[in-house]
């Protein structure tokens, strides 16, 4: 039977064995609501286990009003139960329980608690007894019949070994949460500075495109404004194309004042000679019609994706990787520019930036030199392509001559 201290039981007076006991356990009668200690900080709870209602009232006697709860049981069984039920600190078993031992009983508590402090009530018969006592968890062995100062004194030493074990539990409980929540915060700020510094790793990287972009820009537009003829400033693209982009076949196609295209001047990196006029000359019919209604870079690799644009033409080009750009001004096209090699050496994503910074300042700069070309003019007659592809004797033609020699370049 599972009882606690009654206020009934406090008041019951003293059995005339021992000047410590001062007052009397709980009548036993079952149903009765237990009462609970007021609790004092986190002072223990004390299960003691006993069927003599003599050992219970001196235990209470000694325990009333120095811990927070305290219930007593009859039997092993019962103070197994309440165990697994209920907060338990600290046990005072006696030693001879009906039909069990309290060795044993202690033995099976620490077992499966064995931060449980431990107190065995009764006669140790043998050294073997106390080792077996010790072993099962008990803190100290304390003879029922020992003088009331010297049992008090232990079982308040046993009585505060438990609360500064609970006390010790609870900060370590609370250090777990501290921990946790500590932990769950740095996690949180790590993860906040790996998304700041993934942030700054591509602020700095889109800023340092922009520097290029921006040298670049400025170097390039330096260069072309300074040409102010045709021929000059094809030579210039070209060369300036092949330094920042690398070995590559070069074209650029003009509008002519029929409506079609012409190779205005191109760079011949891995072209049989023999074919490369032809070849250019079948590519300046496909590769502007294709493109010249698109704004920006086209890039293009393989043979389905060139035969797409290109049609029966990108039988010249049908393993090579294209880059395309229009070259604009005014929303109206000036010339293509179309870039290609093997597809084994294929274009990157900085080519792609760059061919679109230099068809953005050739176009621009080609318009400068038609409104030079065509000063003269009306603006409404400006858009006679063919025209300003003349040069000073009049011919209809751009003539490059053998300045592309170096090349291997043409001018149609």
């Amino acid at each position: 039977m599972n009882h606690r201290d009654t206020p009934s039981e406090q008041s019951a007076g003293n059995d005339g064995n021992d000047a410590l006991m001062h007052g009397s356990l709980e009548s036993g009668h079952g149903g009765q609501e237990p009462m609970l200690i007021e609790p004092v900080g986190l002072n223990a709870r004390v299960l003691a286990v006993s069927p003599r209602r003599s050992v219970r009232r001196r235990v209470s006697s000694m325990l009333r009003g120095k811990v927070e709860s305290l219930d007593f049981v009859d039997s092993a069984r019962e103070a197994l139960e309440h165990i697994n039920t209920s907060s338990t600190d600290m046990v005072i078993i006696e030693r001879a329980l009906e039909k069990s031992d309290g060795i044993e009983l202690l033995e099976t508590i620490t077992t499966h608690h064995p931060m449980m402090v431990g107190v065995v009530l009764g006669a140790i018969h043998s050294s073997d007894d106390a080792v077996r006592a010790m072993r099962a968890g008990a803190c100290d062995l304390i003879p029922i019949g020992g003088r009331g100062a010297d049992t008090m004194r232990r079982v308040m030493e046993a009585v505060d070994r438990a609360q500064r074990v609970r006390r010790r539990d609870a900060r370590i409980d609370r250090l777990k949460k501290l921990c946790s929540k500590l932990n769950n915060a740095r996690e949180e700020v790590s993860g906040q500075i790996g998304g700041l510094c993934t942030d700054l790793t591509e602020a700095y990287k889109d800023l340092t495109q922009q520097f290029g972009d921006v040298k670049v820009t400025s170097e390039l537009e330096t260069l072309l404004r300074q040409e102010l003829d045709i021929e000059s400033l094809l030579r210039t693209l070209l060369e300036f194309t092949l330094s920042k982009i690398g070995a590559t076949n070069a074209a650029v196609f003009m509008p002519t004042s029929g409506g079609d295209y012409s190779v205005g001047a191109y760079v011949n990196y891995d072209i049989a000679k023999e074919t490369a006029e032809i070849m250019l000359d079948q590519l300046a019919d496909a590769i502007p019609e294709s493109v010249e209604h698109l704004e920006g870079v086209r890039a293009m690799s393989g043979r389905v994706e060139l035969t797409e644009m290109l049609g029966t033409s990108a039988y010249w080009v049908e393993d090579a990787t294209m880059m395309t750009i229009t070259c604009r001004e005014d929303d109206e096209c000036l010339a293509v520019l179309a870039l290609f090699r093997d597809r084994s050496r294929s274009f990157s994503e900085d080519d792609v930036r760059m061919l679109e910074i230099i068809g953005q300042l050739f176009g621009r700069q080609l318009a400068r030199v038609i409104q030079t070309h065509h000063r003269h003019l009306p603006r409404d007659e400006w858009g006679l392509a063919g025209d300003y592809g003349m040069d000073d004797t009049g011919d209809d033609d751009l003539d490059i001559g053998g300045g592309f020699d170096d090349y291997g370049g043409f001018a149609a």
